[in-house]
C-alpha cells in the first residue's frame, strides 16, 4: 500500500511502463538532454544539460529566445536535486549528443554570481 501523498507518483509510472523509450536513459553514467522550458516571468528558455546517473546535473547551458547562451555548473547552484527521471519515457525524445552539448558549452559565456 502506498502513502496517499505518492499514490500519483505510483500512478504515473505505471503508465509510462511499455511506452517507447521508457527507461531508455536509465543506468547510463552521462545523458545528454534538450529540455525546453517557458517561464512565465523571462520567456522560454532551452536548457541543455550533462546528467549523471542519479537524475543530477552535471553542467547545464541556457539558451535565451534571444540567442543568449549561459553555462553553469554545480558551483553556480546552491543545491543540485535530482532534475529528471531517466526511466521518462519523454526524455528519450529530448537526448542529445554530447557533441551538440560541447559545442554550445564553448561557446556559452559562465555564469557570473550576483554580489
Amino acid at each position: 500500500m502506498m502513502p496517499p501523498s505518492l499514490d500519483g507518483l505510483r500512478a504515473q509510472r505505471d503508465s509510462q511502463r511499455g511506452r517507447e523509450g521508457f527507461g531508455a536513459l536509465a543506468g547510463r553514467d552521462v545523458v545528454y538532454v534538450r529540455k525546453p522550458w517557458d517561464d512565465e516571468d523571462d520567456g522560454p528558455v532551452v536548457y541543455l544539460m550533462e546528467i549523471g546517473p542519479a537524475g543530477r546535473r552535471v553542467r547545464q547551458v541556457e539558451l535565451a529566445d534571444d540567442g543568449t547562451a549561459w553555462r553553469s555548473g554545480p558551483e553556480d547552484w546552491p543545491f543540485n536535486p535530482p532534475v529528471v527521471d531517466l526511466f521518462d519515457p519523454v526524455l528519450a525524445g529530448q537526448e542529445i549528443s554530447r557533441h551538440e552539448f560541447e559545442e554550445s558549452w564553448a561557446r556559452a559565456q559562465q555564469v557570473t554570481p550576483d554580489v
